[in-house]
């Protein structure tokens, strides 16, 4: 309920227009249908007397029954003014006695209110020359019938409340397809929503995304170092060793986030780690400018940790590269092997910062984030609230820790991977 009230809000002018616009379509399916008028008049059938009560009560119901009769409307039609077939007649003509009166009503339905008035009183007339009691009444007339100001069918009540209440479901229906096919997460409330978890930070990069939590003090690295106290305060009750970074869209947002973050965590004092562990389809394969060192392909295939450990940027950050994956499945070598290599990290440092793939690239992340908590970076714009939901599950279903989101502006070509 609560989002189809968002979405309707959202999409409040859709919801208008499709409301007028079936409101008008039912408005000219009243005035062009055809109309039906209905006139009633009475006529009173008093005892002329030597009849019981029950009696002359089944002789009036006798009498409004034969109201449709062929001698009654051969009558009617003999003095009518238009044109009206017997059985159109017969089929507009209905009467009943009323219970626990004198009274017979007589109703008639045409599509001209003049004609509608003047066939009831014709049958009030004829009733009586039709007497099935053979004197036991005396007849009087009651209610002449009138012309009928407003027509009886359609069913105008019926028709408003046919027509608001398809008006509801088709608006509220093209308000959630709309909804859904173009509003993006693109606040913190949003991903609050829908994730259930904290905004840890929203972020507004630059125009040259860079190492900026280098530059203590400086408003760049103070957004750094903002989001690493949020991620230690949401982290205080159950202090995460490990923490994986990874996003919603293809690119390098991660990998910058991550990088920052690590500087920021080394910049009070935590020996950081900061592990690349982009490998697989669509990842960047290592080149002749990366470290000669053994990575973290080479360490989970069994090659000491302290062998492929670079020094980082700053003091107390070092890194461990991706490796130079492809012989083995790293996928596998994930699954299999990367729970031994993440408490060997955790045994020698503080914080270990690992930068993965996109989540909707593969399931490293989900792997990976099983042995410690996942941050996850989310671009304003980019994901529809129910594939971040899919995001959500996914990493739930591996039994990875979401530690909170990360929330960053768009910036136009800034990820191209």
């Amino acid at each position: 309920m609560r989002e189809l009230g968002g979405a309707l809000w959202r999409q409040r002018w859709l919801v208008l227009l499709v409301m007028v616009l079936v409101g008008s379509a039912v408005a000219v399916g009243v005035v062009v249908a055809p109309k039906t008028y209905t006139a009633r008049a009475e006529v009173a059938a008093a005892a002329a007397g030597g009849a019981t009560g029950d009696d002359l009560d089944s002789l009036r119901g006798t009498l409004a029954e034969n109201a449709n009769s062929t001698d009654v409307v051969e009558e009617v039609r003999s003095q009518l003014e238009v044109e009206r077939s017997v059985d159109e007649l017969r089929r507009a003509i209905d009467a009943r006695w009323v219970e626990g009166t004198v009274l017979i009503e007589v109703e008639v339905d045409d599509r001209d209110p003049q004609v509608a008035a003047d066939i009831a009183n014709l049958v009030t007339a004829a009733l009586p020359l039709n007497d099935p009691s053979e004197g036991a009444f005396r007849f009087s007339p009651s209610d002449p019938a009138l012309p009928p100001v407003t027509f009886s069918s359609p069913n105008l009540l019926l028709a408003m409340g046919v027509g608001g209440l398809l008006a509801l479901v088709l608006a509220a229906s093209a308000a959630l397809v709309r909804d859904r096919r173009t509003y993006t997460v693109s606040s913190a409330a949003t991903v609050e929503d829908v994730l259930d978890l904290p905004v840890l930070a929203h972020i507004q990069p630059p125009r040259e995304p860079g190492l900026l939590a280098m530059y203590a003090g400086t408003p760049d690295a103070d957004v750094f170092r903002r989001l690493r106290v949020s991620m230690e305060v949401e982290a205080s009750g159950d202090p995460a060793g490990m923490v994986v970074v990874t996003g919603v869209t293809d690119g390098d947002l991660n990998a910058w986030l991550a990088a920052n973050l690590a500087i920021s965590l080394a910049g009070v004092g935590r020996r950081t780690l900061l592990v690349d562990a982009r490998m697989g389809a669509g990842a960047k394969r290592p080149t002749q400018l990366e470290p000669s060192t053994a990575g973290l392909y080479e360490v989970l295939r069994g090659a000491p940790l302290s062998s492929a450990l670079n020094p980082g940027p700053v003091e107390g950050l070092e890194v461990l590269s991706s490796g130079r994956w492809g012989a083995e499945s790293h996928a596998r070598l994930l699954e299999t092997s990367f729970a031994g290599a993440a408490r060997s990290m955790r045994e020698d440092f503080d914080v270990v910062v690992v930068i993965s793939n996109s989540i909707t690239q593969s399931d490293d992340a989900a792997i990976m984030g099983s042995q410690g908590a996942v941050l996850l970076a989310v671009t304003e714009g980019e994901l529809r609230p129910h594939e971040l939901t899919k995001v959500h599950y996914r990493l739930v279903a591996s039994g990875s820790r979401l530690l909170g989101a990360v929330l960053v502006g768009r910036s136009k070509d800034k990820w191209a991977a």
